[in-house]
């Protein structure tokens, strides 16, 4: 694809709906560090409240994404200040603002949409197949219902419909892919030559004096860092759950107690004629068309002839298999009350419209052996156990570790927890447990630091707490002028080498620019011929290609220009020629991808202003007390 696109086609809507609809799976249903009292009003938008459990709830499904996203190089701290959170808040604004203007278009979202999106989960699947009970232990987790999910789920298609349909108004006309076409595809004809520094450097003479005088002026920079390790406790829910011993019998009897889980639930797989509205017009289109199945007439021509669901019409109207808690209840009941495959329902209203839907297969709900699921029950078991005990134990230690500054032997023998030791780390952070940001600063904390007390519980994840307390102190300290003059001098060596390279290539150019042929005086150094290039053109450094296309046009005569790379070699320009952009015979893939490119760009900007004339229009009132 085209070097433009490559580095300018970032649209801001498109995360901007994935952040609307990411879907939290990764949480850990240990809950008491986030919730809050749920009638806290953190703002309100036309009257409509954004609470404060609402706000908090998509603050840890954000902080949960950029933890995936990031990996090791997650830092909490990162996501705990105020702007982080005032961009969460911004979110839910626009939500609502964008919400109440799908309202007032009347627009939705089908039950099938719905139930498609849910099956196609990965997070909701075990082996490849949608799983029932995983649905609702990740809903469950994340604080939401089947119901609650689904609706929000539909509310969040609802506005990437309107963001679609925005972006779609945008309009790129053939002027606009051409211009764009011929700077894309501009080339210049230039001829370059390079004084590389490296070899320079032999000549650079750097006495011990030089060395000592530049040490004297950076002492600052040639010191030891100031290091610290700490003895440290740490308490999480999955280290409690492995050294938890789980009784048979307490197994036995939560598969006998929830038989119910362990069942996969009755599936149905149908189509439907759907016809949308509330209106008389939309039965009477039905009942012609039971007419004609009654006729003998097939049921899938029918419903891609007449149906007005797009996701099933050009299936003949299939929905595949589902199970209860899927579909709107009426459709759901309806599917569900149909005795036999090839049966066909009576006319059902939904919120969607009018259905009439046809049974095509059956898949009977089935037990699982208790030894097919002990697997599964003793993790759940133990997570339960496991997290109960944490809550117990998490107030313990931060109670223990409080009444007993001084050390933490008592509080690690009363919960038996190990004392573990980190090595030395700098206020950079280290390795290991000094690789989280949050501990590396409270280490650093006078309390901790100075006073040699023991830190306040610290929050590693929504399951894993540490309590710290300083090990060794080691003050930063400065190094001897021997132990770092070798690097002194090579320090000094490439700065003159740099500072020759840059003097020479500038005398250079005032004589190219007198008249001197460039390539003359390049004799002795890497020059490089004339040449017609293009903007992703390979065989040149990337730095020398954005000097030549930031240089002006040459009007008639040809041009020069140097400067000094990031190596400190010199580079000195000669550009003879700009040749526009030719439109005799772009290919199909380069006009499609700066348009789509186009598309994007202006239909981003049409929904930013869509967005803030909402906002203008609206009333919107923010607690800037929940902030302090």
């Amino acid at each position: 694809m085209l070097h433009f696109i490559r580095e300018r086609a970032q649209g801001w809507v498109a995360w901007f709906i994935v952040g609307l609809i990411s879907i939290p799976f990764a949480l850990w249903g240990v809950n008491s560090y986030i919730t809050g009292p749920s009638d806290i009003i953190v703002a309100s938008v036309n009257g409509e409240p954004i609470k404060q459990a609402e706000f908090q709830r998509s603050l840890k499904q954000y902080r949960e994404r950029m933890r995936e996203m990031m990996g090791d190089d997650f830092e909490p701290s990162l996501f705990e200040n105020r702007s982080t959170k005032q961009t969460i808040l911004n979110g839910l604004i626009e939500q609502k603002l964008l919400f109440s203007t799908n309202q007032a278009l009347g627009q939705y979202v089908s039950d099938a949409r719905i139930n498609g999106a849910i099956q196609q989960t990965q997070a909701f699947q075990l082996e490849g197949k949608f799983d029932t009970e995983r649905y609702k232990m990740l809903l469950a987790r994340a604080g939401f219902s089947p119901a609650s999910y689904e609706n929000q789920l539909r509310t969040d298609l609802m506005i990437k419909e309107l963001g679609n349909s925005i972006q779609s108004t945008a309009t790129i006309t053939k002027y606009d892919v051409d211009n764009l076409l011929r700077i894309e595809k501009q080339k210049r004809e230039i001829a370059y030559g390079v004084i590389d520094a490296s070899p320079l450097a032999a000549s650079i003479i750097i006495s011990d004096q030089d060395a000592e005088a530049f040490y004297e002026k950076q002492k600052n920079r040639y010191t030891t860092p100031e290091r610290v390790s700490i003895d440290y406790i740490e308490l999480s829910v999955d280290g409690l759950a492995r050294t938890l011993d789980v009784n048979e019998t307490v197994l036995e009897q939560f598969y006998a107690d929830n038989k119910e889980q362990f069942m996969s639930p009755e599936q149905r797989q149908a189509s439907h004629i759907l016809i949308e509205g509330d209106s008389e017009e939309a039965i009477k289109i039905l009942a012609a068309v039971e007419y004609r199945l009654s006729q003998g007439e097939d049921f899938a021509s029918v419903a891609q002839e007449l149906s007005q669901d797009p996701g099933s019409a050009q299936e003949g109207g299939d929905l595949g298999l589902f199970q209860r808690g899927i579909m709107e209840p009426a459709f759901e009941n309806a599917a569900f009350s149909l005795g036999n495959v090839n049966d066909v329902s009576t006319i059902i209203k939904t919120e969607s419209g009018h259905h009439l839907i046809k049974l095509t297969g059956i898949v009977p709900s089935q037990g699982k052996d208790f030894s097919a699921v002990r697997a599964e029950i003793e993790e759940s078991v133990r997570r339960q156990e496991a997290e109960q005990l944490f809550f117990d134990q998490a107030e313990k230690l931060a109670e223990l570790s409080y009444e007993n500054p001084d050390s933490l032997v008592l509080a690690s023998e009363e919960l038996d927890l190990k004392i573990k030791t980190s090595n030395l780390f700098t206020r950079e952070g280290g390795k290991g447990i000094a690789a989280d940001k949050n501990v590396v600063n409270i280490a650093f904390t006078d309390e901790v630091l100075i006073e040699g007390l023991n830190s306040t519980v610290i929050e590693l994840t929504d399951s894993h707490i540490v309590v710290l307390h300083r090990k060794e102190h080691v003050l930063s300290g400065q190094l001897p002028f021997d132990a770092v003059a070798g690097d002194i001098k090579l320090k000094l060596k490439a700065q003159g080498a740099k500072d020759k390279a840059t003097k020479t290539g500038e005398k250079f150019l005032e004589k190219v620019e007198g008249g001197i042929d460039a390539k003359s005086l390049f004799s002795k150094f890497e020059w490089h011929e004339t040449k017609l290039i293009e903007r992703g053109e390979s065989s040149i450094d990337r730095e020398v290609l954005d000097e030549v296309y930031a240089m002006e046009k040459p009007n008639g005569n040809l041009i020069h220009h140097g400067f000094t790379d990031r190596n400190g070699n010199y580079v000195l320009i000669r550009l003879t020629a700009v040749i526009e952009g030719g439109l005799d015979n772009p290919s199909e893939q380069d006009r499609e991808g700066l348009s789509s490119y186009l598309v994007q760009h202006y239909g981003d900007s049409e929904f930013r202003a869509f967005i803030g004339s909402l906002k203008a229009e609206s009333d919107i009132e923010v607690s800037s007390d929940y902030f302090e």
